[in-house]
C-alpha cells in the first residue's frame, strides 16, 4: 500500500511537470484566446464579447463554443489575470488529475493495483495526453469529465455522475454523441440495484442538460458549426458523378457509387484511420499539424507491441471494466469519423483512455510471464520509455513550432504587442487577417475593456465556417497592399510573410524598410511598415 501511494504521487508529480513547464510553448491559438477573453468579459460585465448576458453557448467567431470551459476558467483568470498561463491552467489541472483518477478507477474495479499504476504512468507520459493538456483544449477537459463520470457511476454516486456527464455536453461537441453511448454502456454493465434510482437519481437530472441541446440543434443557429463540419454535408460533386456515369453506366453508378455508398466508404475510412499505426505511433494527426508534435505519433512507438499484446488478453477480473473499455475503444472515433476531416485527434481524444488501458494490460501480462515484481516492472517501463519520451519532448519544444510556424500562429503576440505600443502614433493601422482572427489576439493581449468592445459592436462578416471582425478602434483587419503605401499617411501596416512573398515585396528595395516582428527560421511571420 505504501508503495502504491508513493508511486501514484510521484507519477502525478511527473505528469504535472510535463504539462505545466514552459507554458508559453506552443504559441496561443485563436480558440484559446477566445476562451480566455470571453471569460475575462464575463468576469467584468457578466456578458460575453458580443454583449450576451451569461450565455450557455458562446457565439465567439460564429462557431458557437459550449460554455463549460469558459465558466470553469473564471477562478484562474480572476486570480492570475488574463494571460496564457491562466487560460491553460484548467486544462493543465484536468490533464494532471486524470492520472490519479485513472489509477483509482482501475484499482477499484480490477483489484489490480499493479495494472492501475502502470496505466497511470503511461497516461502521465503519453504524448497524446501531454499535448492536449498543455493548451486550453476543451476536448481534454471533456476526457477528464467523462473519466470522472464513469468513476462516480461505478461507485454508485449516480446523482453526481449525472451532473458530471451532463456537464460534458456543455464542454465539447463530440460529447453529444459519445456521452450517451457511454452512459448506455454503464447502465448495461453496471446496473443499479433499483430501476427507480437510475431514473430519479441519474436519467432525470441528466435530462436537464440534454433537452436544451436537442432544442438548440433543432431550432437554433447554434448548430451551424455542426452543419459545416459534418461529413453528411459534403456529397460527391456533380461533375464527379457525371464523370463516373460517363465512364460506366447509370446502372453501375446506382449499384456501386450512389451517395449512401460514398458516405459509408468515407465514414469507414475516417473511422479506421484512428486505429492506424501512422496515426497512433508514427505520423500523428496528419490532417492538422497543431494536433501533434512533428515527426511523432500520438503514442510512443515502443508501446505498440504492448498494445497488441493487451488487446488479446482475457480479463482476469470479474469486473465489467474490461468490457466497458473495449466498447469505449470502439465508439471513441465515432464523433471524428462523422466529420469532414480524414482524421482528428481532437474529436477522438477520449480514445486515449481505453488505448492506455489495453497497453497497460500488455505490460502487466508480460511482467507476469517474466515474473517481475510490480516495483521492478514499473522501473523497467520507466527506463524503456526514457529515451523515446526525451526524443518526443525534444521534437515538441525545439522543432514543432519551427517546422509549422504559421500553423501554430507563431508571432501573433509579438505583432500585437508591437501594434499596441505604436497604436497612438497613427490614424489607422492595417493588420493582416491572413493567419485568422487577429481581433481576438488584440483583445486578449491588450486586455481590452469588455464594455468598450461591446459598445462598438463591430460588424462581423459571415463566412463559410466562422465570421471575421473587420475593425476595432483604429485597427482595420484587412489585407495590406504595397500599392496603398504611396497614398496612405500616418498608417502602420502589419504584413504576413506570405503576403510579402505574394506581392513580391521581398524583391524590392522598399523591403529594407520593413521591420521583422517575429523572426523564426530564416524569415519573420509578421512584418511592420511605417508610413
Amino acid at each position: 500500500m505504501k508503495y502504491t501511494h508513493l508511486a501514484i504521487t510521484i507519477i502525478t508529480a511527473i505528469g504535472l511537470i510535463l504539462r505545466s513547464i514552459y507554458t508559453h510553448t506552443p504559441p496561443l491559438l485563436w480558440d484559446e484566446a477566445a476562451l480566455g477573453y470571453n471569460a475575462y468579459s464575463i468576469l467584468h460585465t457578466l456578458r460575453d464579447e458580443h454583449g450576451q448576458l451569461l450565455p450557455i453557448v458562446f457565439r465567439s467567431f460564429g462557431d458557437f463554443k459550449p460554455g463549460a470551459y469558459i465558466y470553469l476558467s473564471l477562478p484562474f483568470i480572476y486570480t492570475f489575470g488574463l494571460n496564457q498561463f491562466s487560460v491553460r491552467l484548467l486544462s493543465i489541472l484536468a490533464g494532471t488529475l486524470s492520472i490519479p483518477l485513472l489509477y483509482f478507477l482501475i484499482a477499484r474495479q480490477t483489484k489490480n493495483q499493479h495494472l492501475a499504476i502502470i496505466a497511470s504512468f503511461i497516461l502521465a507520459t503519453s504524448p497524446f495526453h501531454i499535448h492536449f493538456s498543455r493548451g486550453a483544449w476543451e476536448t481534454n477537459l471533456n476526457t477528464f469529465l467523462i473519466l470522472l463520470g464513469i468513476f462516480l457511476f461505478t461507485h454508485r454516486k449516480l446523482f453526481y455522475s449525472s451532473l458530471i456527464f451532463g456537464l460534458t455536453l456543455w464542454t465539447y461537441q463530440s460529447a453529444k454523441l459519445l456521452t450517451p453511448l457511454i452512459i448506455l454502456s454503464l447502465i448495461v454493465l453496471f446496473p443499479p440495484r433499483q430501476i427507480r434510482s437510475i431514473f430519479f437519481r441519474f436519467i432525470l437530472p441528466f435530462s436537464f442538460f440534454l433537452l436544451p441541446i436537442i432544442a438548440g440543434i433543432v431550432f437554433s443557429t447554434d448548430a451551424n458549426r455542426l452543419r459545416v463540419i459534418s461529413l453528411l454535408s459534403y456529397s460527391r460533386p456533380v461533375s464527379e458523378q457525371q464523370l463516373i456515369t460517363n465512364e460506366g453506366s447509370p446502372t453501375d453508378y446506382s449499384l456501386f457509387y450512389q451517395p449512401a455508398i460514398f458516405l459509408t466508404r468515407n465514414f469507414l475510412s475516417r473511422y479506421f484511420n484512428h486505429f492506424s499505426p501512422q496515426f497512433l505511433f508514427t505520423i500523428g494527426d496528419w490532417q492538422n499539424s497543431r494536433h501533434s508534435a512533428v515527426y511523432s505519433g500520438q503514442f510512443l512507438i515502443i508501446l505498440l507491441p504492448f498494445l497488441i499484446l493487451g488487446i488479446f488478453q482475457k480479463p482476469k477480473s470479474k469486473s465489467p471494466l474490461h468490457t466497458l473499455m473495449l466498447i469505449w475503444l470502439l465508439i471513441a472515433p465515432l464523433p471524428a469519423a462523422l466529420t469532414r476531416d480524414s482524421v482528428s485527434s481532437v474529436r477522438s481524444h477520449t480514445l486515449i483512455i481505453p488505448l492506455i488501458f489495453f497497453i497497460a494490460l500488455g505490460v502487466t501480462s508480460l511482467a507476469t510471464k517474466l515474473k517481475l515484481p510490480p516495483n521492478l516492472s514499473l522501473i523497467s517501463l520507466a527506463l524503456l520509455l526514457l529515451l523515446p519520451l526525451y526524443l518526443y519532448l525534444e521534437l515538441y519544444y525545439n522543432h514543432t513550432a519551427k517546422k509549422n510556424p504559421t500553423e501554430y500562429l507563431y508571432g501573433y503576440q509579438s505583432a500585437i504587442n508591437y501594434t499596441i505600443k505604436e497604436q497612438s502614433k497613427y490614424d489607422q493601422i492595417i493588420f493582416t487577417p491572413f493567419y485568422g482572427q487577429p481581433y481576438i489576439f488584440y483583445l486578449f493581449f491588450s486586455q481590452y475593456p469588455p464594455l468598450k468592445y461591446q459598445a462598438q459592436n463591430p460588424a462581423v462578416s459571415s463566412g463559410l465556417d466562422v465570421g471575421q471582425v473587420d475593425h476595432v478602434d483604429n485597427i482595420i483587419f484587412s489585407t495590406p497592399h504595397l500599392g496603398y503605401l504611396q497614398s496612405a499617411s500616418k498608417t502602420l501596416m502589419i504584413f504576413s510573410h506570405d503576403e510579402i512573398l505574394r506581392q513580391g515585396i521581398d524583391k524590392q528595395p522598399i523591403f529594407d524598410q520593413f521591420v521583422p516582428l517575429s523572426p523564426i527560421n530564416s524569415y519573420s511571420t509578421f512584418y511592420a511598415y511605417h508610413n
